[in-house]
């Protein structure tokens, strides 16, 4: 477990051209470490969560910047502890002179994440809103950045509160029957599976808002795929709206994959230019592009396979279990075709609207109504292991087990149900949690 005794300092901005460099401080000894470097004339101690100008000096007495400060007493603040931030020019090389006079002062740079986890620590936050922070950090999209403000302001815990309430009677209700020997009659079961349903009716709701609002937090994937020179880098383009594949008449251009990201109705979407794929191929490079196509494919949320509408003998999409949507391209090169069919031309623009309302439909996404929170992966694997434990204990009562059994398994659904708001918490979970943060957060 990550010690708190210590005080801690970090960059909190990008480093580079810029207006502000903001550096945040957390931990005991903060005013006097602040007393060591700063040239200001109202005390920071007297005037709490007030912006004060003053100086930073290094220990020889150079003034190093002329910066804002605040100081955020404990325990009301983000982490708990006595919080500053040190608000100076940005630039390359002044951000890193104050925080090395600050480091000298007796401070020690924090690690990725360590802010945010402090404030975890001092139930400042739930493991599940500290895990927003770094999300709406990394957000692409709309949604993304709509969800984690939404995880952030405790949406999912107040769908969780409930869950473990549930599961905390029960384990109360078993515990007094072993205890105090009360009796376990007919009524008492019955309102147990009752209960028990009513937990897992709640769990599956949750996964269900994992499953069928997922690509609103991580988007989707959708590959380009088709046979040589049908003009799926003309598209990829297109959709981007600048050039980033190498188009040519020549078949063969891509040989690589190409990944980019695009923003469709808030949605973040990952295209994907893939090589083209013809049998008969000698040449090892174009065999390798060509599994590596088949490979993101694989990977798809959606097959976006094009066809020649210039060349009637243009090969259809392979037979796949995959969802598929077929493409006619090079549709400003014919004058007359089925309305009925999807053509697009990249050249003009024509049918690009009607194929990302296509690709959506397809998908069942519906991004005029986004769910109202969405579970990451990890709160789903936690969910998936509460809720298979809320069914073995739900298959014990049907089969008569002793109480002992079926609060062991109702025990084991609430340590998995803990982990998602940091009630249940080990040093693993925290370092897979707070890894992922930038500094400074």
């Amino acid at each position: 477990m990550l010690g708190v005794t210590d005080l801690i300092a970090a960059v909190a901005t990008p480093q580079g051209s810029g207006a502000v460099s903001i550096i945040r401080l957390s931990g005991p000894g903060l005013l006097d470490a602040l007393g060591k470097i700063l040239v200001i004339k109202q005390s920071l101690a007297k005037n709490p969560r007030k912006m004060l100008l003053g100086r930073v000096q290094a220990a020889d007495g150079s003034i190093i910047d002329e910066v804002l400060v605040a100081y955020f007493p404990g325990p009301n603040s983000f982490t708990g502890e006595d919080c500053a931030e040190i608000q100076g020019h940005a630039g390359l090389i002044a951000p890193s002179l104050v925080l090395e006079a600050i480091l000298d002062a007796g401070a020690r740079l924090a690690k990725p994440g360590e802010f945010s986890q402090r404030a975890f620590l001092n139930n400042r936050l739930s493991l599940d809103q500290a895990e927003a922070i770094a999300e709406l950090v990394d957000a692409q999209s709309r949604s993304e950045a709509i969800l984690a403000n939404r995880q952030l302001s405790g949406a999912l815990g107040e769908k969780i509160d409930p869950i473990r309430r549930r599961l905390i009677n029960l384990a109360a209700t078993l515990t007094a029957i072993l205890d105090f020997e009360e009796p376990w009659d007919e009524p008492d079961q019955k309102k147990m599976a009752q209960d028990i349903e009513a937990i897992q009716s709640a769990l599956s709701h949750l996964l269900t808002l994992r499953r069928e609002g997922r690509v609103f937090r991580e988007g989707l994937r959708l590959v380009l795929a088709g046979p040589p020179n049908v003009g799926k880098s003309s598209l990829f383009n297109a959709l981007l709206g600048h050039s980033r594949a190498l188009v040519s008449p020549k078949p063969g251009t891509t040989r690589d994959y190409l990944e980019a990201s695009v923003s469709w109705q808030g949605l973040r979407v990952e295209l994907v230019d893939t090589a083209g794929l013809w049998d008969g191929s000698e040449d090892d490079l174009d065999r390798q592009g060509q599994d590596l196509a088949r490979d993101q494919m694989r990977r798809s949320d959606l097959v976006l396979w094009l066809r020649d509408l210039a060349s009637p003998d243009s090969p259809p999409a392979p037979e796949t279990s995959l969802p598929t949507l077929t493409v006619w391209a090079k549709a400003d090169l014919v004058s007359n075709f089925d309305p009925t069919i999807l053509a697009i031309s990249a050249k003009t623009g024509q049918g690009l609207a009607e194929l990302k309302e296509a690709a959506l439909k397809i998908l069942s996404v519906n991004y005029e109504r986004p769910p109202e929170l969405v579970p990451n992966f990890r709160h789903q694997k936690a969910l998936e292991e509460t809720a298979k434990w809320v069914v073995a204990a739900d298959q014990a009562l049907k089969d008569g087990a002793p109480p002992d059994i079926i609060n062991l398994e109702i025990g084991a659904a609430l340590n998995s149900l803990g982990q998602i708001t940091g009630q249940v918490m080990t040093e693993d979970l925290l370092v897979e949690v707070f890894s992922h943060f930038c500094l400074g957060k």
